[in-house]
């Protein structure tokens, strides 16, 4: 599932691409895909320019020039494509032989026209990805962004709320808190992961059991290692590429991420897989111990 690294790498793509491009026409090849009826695209996305496109969490916000919104939850397998001319737009990366087949492929649920013969495609292998229509006081309202936790990259995710949120769920294992997203925006399994194993913490520890110095290492952890995927376009899998197509590089440098059974790159003991909170987790037993 993508996490914020790759939302924000999509975002930024976007932003290169189709940030003041003119809606042409929208083609919904998979009705649920997008929660607006055809007639309501057709009267407030069509002809209207994109004027920005932000983030919240692991949601895609794109602006319209009418004062509507469209929201963009790539959820498990989204992938979004942009092409210009027929080609597609690429920026570096290496795309694997089929993110080279021509758009659209089997996989398009939904297809952006845009001026300037640019075409924004909305591939979603296993069709939970959603686009939904809202106008600006609904965006401020919406109840899912409104739960959401700080950003982590920005100055509002700081040391002492974080602690806070740490303590009001004091018996909960940690990598289930800072997985939970009103706690902080954006942290999914696989950052999850590595941010604990940076700040030498065992993903099955009680949140409230972290000292005042081990919580500020998390918070450090968890922006260092955001940070870090951020410029790399984040970590590429079978479901997620850049808008152009291209491969994040994050995995080459992670620690953990599909490395079970492999050597700790700090210690050289062999990475566990076990699950906490219903997930998959990997850890390492001698950097991470349990207490």
């Amino acid at each position: 599932m993508p996490e914020l690294p790759e939302v924000e790498t999509m975002r930024r793509g976007l932003l290169a691409t189709v940030a003041s491009k003119r809606v042409e026409g929208v083609d919904v090849l998979w009705e649920r895909s997008f929660d607006a009826p055809q007639s309501v695209i057709d009267r407030v996305v069509v002809d209207h320019r994109v004027v920005g496109i932000g983030r919240r969490g692991k949601v895609l916000i794109i602006d319209l020039d009418d004062g509507f919104h469209l929201l963009l939850h790539p959820r498990m397998t989204g992938q979004l494509v942009v092409t210009e001319h027929g080609s597609t737009r690429f920026a570096g990366g290496h795309p694997s032989r089929s993110m080279l087949a021509p758009m659209p492929n089997v996989t398009t649920r939904v297809i952006i026209r845009l001026s300037g013969d640019t075409v924004l495609f909305v591939n979603d292998q296993r069709k939970f990805a959603r686009i939904t229509l809202v106008d600006t006081p609904a965006l401020l309202a919406d109840p899912f962004l409104k739960r959401l936790g700080p950003e982590p990259l920005s100055e509002a995710f700081n040391v002492a709320d974080f602690r806070e949120q740490l303590r009001r769920h004091a018996r909960a294992p940690i990598k289930a808190v800072i997985l939970d997203q009103t706690t902080v925006a954006g942290v999914g399994n696989i950052y999850a992961d590595e941010s604990l194993h940076l700040a030498r913490i065992h993903p099955q520890r009680p949140a409230g059991t972290l000292s005042a110095a081990t919580v500020t290492r998390l918070h450090h952890a968890i922006r260092a290692v955001l940070s870090a995927a951020v410029e790399d376009g984040g970590t590429s899998f079978e479901d997620y590429a850049n808008v152009f197509r291209g491969r994040g590089s994050h995995l080459t440098g992670a620690r953990l991420f599909r490395r079970q059974a492999q050597p700790c790159l700090v210690c050289g003991t062999c990475i566990r897989r076990t699950r906490v909170a219903g997930r998959g987790t990997n850890h390492c037993p001698r950097c991470q111990r349990s207490q």
